[in-house]
């Protein structure tokens, strides 16, 4: 438990003094995925005495293609903290991070607890446990990390890069809509607006996933919490004086990096 400590503490300070990327080596070498997901439980203690509690999961690495590219056959998630859950038109601070990212999601409300149980959660079922459905953007601090050269199980440890999230309004009627296909469309000032589609995230297996990695965990999600399911386009690595909005069936979410 001792080394699960030093791991964190180390991820966490590096955290706090916006350091460049480092794959943890030697004593602190992260060694596989269970020490990984040890070490991301003890930093969100760590996280939570600064961020507030809990208030949301992500998901990340859902491409076959990133997978590959890290060693990993599965995607991982991370967490997200009361204090950094922001509102739509929220001003973001580019100084706060050594290298921001920004990604453009569903963040699917969970209407009840969702506790461990033996029976899979799939893409159907899932849908009986969203109370609602935003626009979101993700908020990314990367360290600027070379992506050819991470190491998955250090990137897990540092609680999977989550830096919080800006929430839009609830999506209207999505009840009535197909969740995996929506089109929305991403606005960047200056730069050609980029038309997608939800389903290029695949929310609701996306969701599935994340509550049968807890559930296989013995780790209830409260009611109340958001999972956001993966960006819809490619990250977007904003500077200072950007400004975007992500628009789903009409709900927009938008934030400024200053």
């Amino acid at each position: 438990m001792a080394r699960i400590n030093d791991i964190s503490r180390k991820l966490f300070d590096d955290w706090y003094v916006k350091a460049q990327y480092e794959t943890l080596t030697g004593d602190l070498a992260v060694q596989d995925i269970g020490q990984a997901y040890a070490a991301q439980s003890a930093i969100q203690d760590l996280f939570s005495e600064r961020r507030g509690v809990i208030s949301g999961r992500k998901i990340a690495l859902t491409s076959a293609e990133m997978q590959k590219m890290c060693g990993i056959s599965q995607p991982i998630v991370g967490a997200f903290f009361a204090f950094d859950v922001l509102q739509t038109k929220a001003k973001v601070s580019a100084n706060k991070f050594h290298h921001l990212g920004l990604e453009f999601e569903l963040a699917l409300e969970l209407k009840e607890d969702v506790r461990p149980q033996s029976v899979l959660h799939d893409a159907e079922s899932v849908v009986n446990l969203i109370a609602a459905a935003r626009p979101a953007f993700e908020i990314i601090e990367d360290k600027g990390a070379d992506y050819s050269q991470l190491d998955v199980f250090t990137m897990i440890a540092d609680n999977a890069w989550c830096g919080g999230i800006v929430l839009g309004p609830i999506i209207e009627d999505w009840e009535e809509l197909d969740l995996c296909d929506i089109p929305s469309c991403v606005y960047q000032k200056g730069e050609p607006d980029q038309k997608t589609n939800t389903g290029a995230a695949d929310p609701l297996g996306s969701l599935a996933w994340v509550l049968n990695h807890f559930s296989e965990r013995g780790i209830t999600l409260s009611r109340g919490e958001h999972v956001i399911t993966g960006s819809a386009v490619k990250t977007r690595f904003p500077i200072v004086g950007d400004k975007f909005s992500y628009d789903v069936a009409g709900a927009i979410v938008d934030v400024e990096i200053v």
